[in-house]
């Protein structure tokens, strides 16, 4: 029996989201974080705080973010707290992959667009300007793309 490598290595996917990113006038803000190609196997994800999201003006007290896929919006990264007071700047935050529940969306059969769903207990912003102060997040992907046939 011969051994082979199929596909390649470990591949990663980041996306910087800034604050100045969220301007929708709603409490739900989905972000394309990046495009995965067909035949994706993703193995984990991961978000890391930069700078938690701050509003000085104390309109906004609670931010989430979710990241999955159209149709299962925390599919990789369940809802968790990037806001100041409950996140901290340098922090990584890694939920346990959604091997059961989201286990279905972990191999890309088409090419896949991953999003970031974003949740504020107000608008985020008017449509064009954010009412947030602060913040930077990156989330990151590993996953590895398989040969289709």
């Amino acid at each position: 029996m011969a051994k082979s490598m199929i596909g390649r290595g470990v591949l990663r996917a980041d996306a910087v989201v800034s604050y100045t990113d969220l301007i929708t006038a709603a409490t739900t803000e989905t972000e394309t974080l990046f495009s995965l190609p067909a035949g994706t196997v993703i193995s984990d994800c991961f978000v890391d705080v930069v700078a938690p999201l701050a509003d000085t003006e104390g309109g906004i007290t609670a931010c989430t973010l979710a990241v999955g896929v159209s149709g299962d919006v925390d599919a990789f990264f369940n809802e968790t707290s990037v806001f100041t007071g409950t996140a901290t700047a340098s922090t990584r935050y890694a939920t346990e992959f959604q091997a059961s529940a989201g286990y279905g969306n972990r191999v890309l059969s088409s090419a896949t667009d991953i999003i970031g769903t974003f949740v504020a207990n107000i608008n985020f912003g008017d449509g064009a300007d954010t009412v947030l102060d602060a913040g930077v997040l990156r989330v990151t992907v590993l996953y590895q793309v398989l040969p289709l046939a």
